[in-house]
């Protein structure tokens, strides 16, 4: 008996501790294609699209039961189509060699990348979730995505390094560290080719971020959160209306 807990110490001993973060908002970054390219494989994943591809299903029923929630909406609109968004769970492990590299081939210098972070883990968890098409527009929702980075990554700093690698200069780079410090945000690139407005607007659970093509025609989007969730509305709508359906969600 006593060898038998003895084991099971050493496998408690020996199996990884996470810190997870929730990603409760959204951060645009604009950088070009062979950016992200720049970036290890391993890595790119961290760079996710907002939006993932949704299953239709036959009602908000079915989509309450898959996802495990109910689903917020705009109390006036009828919703044209229905689909849950499914959950992914990824990991990714950085390769110190590869990391340096990128490093040096985006000529960026004074950026340490400890031997320790070799072969660490984060995991990205995205929970179920819901979207909604109502025809002019459309509103996905779901829990906030979640990073657990494995004990003894420093989770900002190792951002900051992928910031660099994506060819931000050095201020660039600490002030989105410090912005990720201070309120952590999924990224997602934006080509720099394509004009756009982008800023935030204030809303009832708190700050969200729009974008709108720079001639102001065409789609918009708005992404925000609130306690609980994140949100992502786009469609052939005004920001004013489109802040007005966020502030009325129910």
């Amino acid at each position: 008996m006593a060898q038998s807990l003895l084991c099971f110490l050493c496998f408690l001993c020996s199996v990884p501790s996470f810190a997870q973060t929730a990603l409760n908002r959204f951060e645009v970054i604009r950088v070009d294609s062979q950016d992200i390219e720049r970036v290890p494989g391993s890595l790119r994943q961290i760079f996710a699209d907002p939006l993932p591809d949704a299953e239709v299903v036959n009602n908000l029923t079915d989509a309450t039961t898959r996802a495990g929630f109910t689903p917020r909406l705009p109390k006036s609109d009828k919703p044209q189509q229905v689909g849950v968004i499914s959950p992914t769970n990824v990991q990714l492990k950085i390769n110190v060699a590869e990391l340096r590299a990128a490093l040096n081939d985006a000529k960026a210098t004074g950026v340490v990348v400890p031997d320790a972070w070799d072969g660490l883990a984060i995991n990205l968890q995205q929970p179920a979730g819901v979207f909604v098409d109502f025809g002019d527009f459309f509103i996905a929702q779901a829990p906030p995505r979640i990073l657990s980075a494995e004990a003894g990554l420093p989770v900002p700093q190792f951002v900051e390094a992928l910031f660099r690698v994506l060819g931000m200069d050095a201020m660039q780079a600490r002030d989105l560290r410090q912005a990720f410090e201070a309120a952590p945000a999924g990224f997602f690139p934006i080509p720099k080719r394509f004009e756009m407005d982008i800023h935030a607007v204030k809303l009832r659970s708190g700050s969200g971020l729009f974008l709108q093509n720079g001639s102001k025609q065409g789609e918009v989007a708005l992404a925000w959160s609130d306690a609980d969730r994140t949100y992502f509305l786009s469609g052939f709508v005004t920001e004013s209306q489109a802040t007005g359906m966020a502030d009325s969600l129910q």
